[in-house]
């Protein structure tokens, strides 16, 4: 089983913060989920909205939560509203946090394909946080998971 190094948890957030964004005055935050769902590390630009903290925790939390990412859960809202109402009330009560249905939460995977843990971001457009997360996994030479659903539901 792979697990995440202190190391790698710092790398991913610096990684993050340094991407290019859709302007230069948009401010991140980024989170890290390991693969029980708890947060190893969060962290938040100065001066960026404080709620970007707690998205970014969701984000991570959700991909967990439901062992996909944020686009499949983004795909999974629009399918199945009343699904994804339900599982998303469950998440709160099971891990302090909703489902979160929008781009920018990424499954860390290993060589093998097995969960490691989410990095998510929060403060850029949905598709540039999910840009930064990939990014920041890929620089730690892990594996990205940002599949959406290929299942008519």
């Amino acid at each position: 089983m792979t697990v995440l190094t202190v190391e790698q948890l710092h790398k991913i957030v610096d990684f993050a913060f340094a991407g290019e964004r859709v302007h230069p005055t948009i401010k991140l935050a980024v989170a890290v989920a390991d693969a029980g769902g708890h947060i190893l590390i969060a962290a938040r630009e100065p001066e960026s909205p404080a709620l970007l903290l707690d998205i970014a925790q969701s984000k991570a939390k959700s991909c967990v939560a439901i062992g996909m990412p944020t686009r499949a859960i983004m795909d999974l809202a629009s399918k199945k509203p009343t699904w994804f109402s339900s599982a998303s009330r469950v998440a709160q009560s099971a891990t302090g946090s909703p489902l979160w249905g929008a781009l920018g939460g990424v499954i860390i995977r290993d060589e093998h394909g097995c969960l490691v843990g989410a990095v998510a971001v929060a403060g850029d457009t949905g598709a540039g946080d999910e840009a930064h997360a990939k990014a920041a996994i890929e620089h730690i030479g892990l594996v990205p998971d940002v599949k959406g659903l290929d299942v008519v539901w």
